[in-house]
């Protein structure tokens, strides 16, 4: 855990010190309502840094706490027989009327920017990036998301700028290991 900690410190590190300001802002979803995101949403596809590279079951939950602040737990496993572990963080916004907007701290003191860019009406589908457009995910509510939204989902990551050669999916089932596009545990 501690070594996980020490990667996840040196990756956000590297985030905050890459800047993005010959880029436009990401597009952001409209009108988010906090209350229907909360819950868990399932890491469909990525693109991979080290400290999730190989994680397979993965999901995030959101949980709104009573001072406004969002507690953040990434769930995964390092394979499927090998038990689930967690590790937690913390989530606020910024200015509380934009609420696409996220500042995560998943190692203090590191914190990084978190921006909601699509999200389905419905809540069942969203895709997330960091303003440098390093990294992204596609989450959903289920572990499977049709064809065709993560193909939609990957179109606008493309129209915004992210490295969508680079996105593998996440093994959520035993049954995706060695799939084509799936992320190799």
């Amino acid at each position: 855990m501690k070594s996980r900690h020490t990667a996840l410190l040196t990756l956000f590190a590297a985030v905050m010190l890459t800047g993005c300001a010959s880029q436009p802002p990401l597009r952001q979803a409209k009108n988010v309502d906090l209350a229907r995101y909360m819950g868990t949403w399932y890491v469909i596809g990525h693109v991979p840094y080290f400290a999730e590279k190989g994680d397979v079951a993965t999901a995030d939950e959101y949980r709104l706490k009573p001072d406004g602040t969002i507690a953040v737990t990434y769930h995964y496993r390092k394979g499927f027989d090998a038990p689930e572990k967690t590790w937690n963080g913390k989530a606020w916004l910024p200015d509380p009327a934009d609420t696409a907007h996220w500042k995560v701290q998943l190692v203090w003191p590191l914190r990084s920017d978190y921006v909601i860019v699509d999200l389905a009406p419905d809540y069942r589908s969203v895709l997330i990036g960091l303003p440098s457009r390093k990294l992204m995910w596609i989450m959903a509510r289920e572990r499977q998301l049709p064809a065709a939204e993560y193909q939609r989902l990957l179109d606008v990551a493309k129209a915004e700028g992210f490295p969508v050669n680079e996105v593998r999916k996440v093994p959520q089932r035993r049954e995706d290991l060695g799939q084509p596009g799936f992320e190799q545990p």
